[in-house]
């Protein structure tokens, strides 16, 4: 758990971040007790495993980063829904409080922050058998500019690919448009990180960084000083992954 300090010229504010990895089946199973009554009738209509263990991790980093944000303990009284183009929602939210929800195999996060103070996570798995369906959907310029970075080409695809998908998220899209409408516009390298910016969105950025064999990005309003360092993150999780 990480508490996100969003400092900006007018005011701040605060987001928390969850993020964990589950080694064992036993890891969870421990997570279904605290399921709200209505997510667990949702849980058990669930046929595949790969499905009903993607909803529980995606649930339990959600629940983890919204409790941390309202102060609420009780992981079961935290219910997280789904919009119409299966968005998370925090249902029962009396402080306005959204959720972004990723997650890759094990590994899952979640980023809780205010309804005024929109924000996105992606998380993916650097895969190099998806360097072709990754290819298609980046630019010629895009190309150029991951060549340069302190990556693996593949990691390069996948770093475009999670501030994409995060800004999606933002914009509450997700993959229903067409990923060249989130275009990126310059990048700028970091010790710790790359941090993107947006051809047609220049009101946001996103703060890219590896996490063991997996690729995250966080975007946020252009304005906005996170109070953040990725490094912390990266170290925790690189023992572990």
């Amino acid at each position: 758990m990480d508490e996100l300090n969003l400092v900006r010229s007018e005011n701040s504010f605060k987001a928390s971040l969850c993020c964990c990895y589950f080694s064992h089946k036993i890891d969870y199973e421990k997570v279904i007790p605290y399921l709200h009554d209505q997510e667990r009738s949702y849980y058990n209509t669930l046929k595949f495993k790969k499905r009903a263990r993607s909803y529980l991790i995606g649930r339990f980093v959600a629940k983890q980063a919204v409790s941390a944000l309202n102060s609420e303990e009780n992981l079961t009284n935290v219910l997280i829904g789904s919009g119409i183009f299966n968005q998370p929602i925090v249902v029962s939210n009396r402080q306005n409080i959204k959720v972004s929800i990723t997650h890759s195999e094990d590994f899952g996060a979640a980023l809780a922050f205010p309804e005024a103070h929109p924000m996105g996570i992606d998380l993916e798995i650097i895969n190099s058998q998806q360097r072709e369906a990754l290819e298609g959907q980046v630019t010629e310029w895009e190309k150029q500019q991951i060549i340069s970075l302190p990556f693996a080409y593949d990691a390069g695809l996948t770093l475009l690919w999670t501030a994409k998908e995060a800004l999606s998220k933002v914009m509450k899209t997700g993959l229903m448009t067409p990923f060249h409408v989130f275009s990126i516009a310059s990048m700028e390298r970091s010790k710790h990180f790359i941090m993107c910016y947006f051809e047609n969105f220049p009101q946001y950025k996103a703060l890219c960084f590896p996490i063991g064999k997996y690729m995250c990005a966080i975007v946020y309003p252009l304005k906005t000083e996170l109070g953040f360092n990725p490094y912390e993150l990266v170290q925790y999780f690189s023992i572990i992954l």
